[in-house]
């Protein structure tokens, strides 16, 4: 098998496993059980288990935050309401969604992860990666605010809310077989620009 192969595979039974079982819950010899090659295969390619995660980590969320940043251009349309913001968010909420049910194994992770105690080593690697987002979706906020005056300083409370919202979305939608469809991404932008009232 090819050098490449070998690490790819490795990667992938390790996505598999740290879904299922939680980083905690995977040993290293699991991971090579898994993947059918010895201990020392894994420490070759990635010097320790944090350096497997790590690996698993970086591929998915830069693809995710990748396709976030291609869609999370704001093109101001404030003469039609939705051609502006809401188009923009309605995107990115699409983005999101596609992704989670494209890549389920990760997203399960991603929403563990920010979970985690921010000692835990699984912390300290994910979080370079959703600063990351954080900071993807803040600076589309902040390009919000030059053309409505009233979101001027709360692009770091809405970037919380607004990932907050969507990640509970697809977490409750994991866990009870809901629709993370076009529809549910608009409903969940109605729900978020208007509030309780909408």
């Amino acid at each position: 098998m090819e050098e490449k192969s070998v690490k790819q595979t490795i990667i992938t039974k390790a996505l598999e496993l740290f879904s299922a079982k939680g980083y905690e819950g995977v040993s290293v010899s699991e991971l090579a059980q898994a993947a059918e090659i010895t201990k020392p295969t894994i420490y070759y390619y990635f010097k320790s288990k944090e350096g497997l995660f790590d690996a698993v980590c970086c591929g998915y969320y830069d693809l995710l935050n990748n396709n976030i940043r291609e869609n999370a251009v704001y093109h101001p349309n404030p003469k039609n309401y939705d051609e502006d913001i809401i188009l923009t968010l309605t995107n990115v909420t699409k983005t999101y969604f596609s992704f989670a049910k494209t890549h389920e194994d990760f997203f399960r992770i991603t929403l563990a992860n920010l979970s985690m105690p921010s000692s835990s080593a699984v912390f300290k690697i994910a979080e370079k990666y959703h600063f990351t987002q954080f900071d993807i979706i803040d600076s589309m906020f902040r390009s919000m605010a030059k053309a409505h005056g009233n979101l001027k300083g709360k692009s770091k409370t809405l970037t919380w809310s607004y990932i907050g919202t969507v990640n509970s979305y697809i977490g409750l939608n994991f866990a009870y077989s809901g629709q993370l469809n076009d529809k549910t991404a608009r409903e969940l932008v109605h729900q978020f620009m208007h509030g309780i009232f909408a």
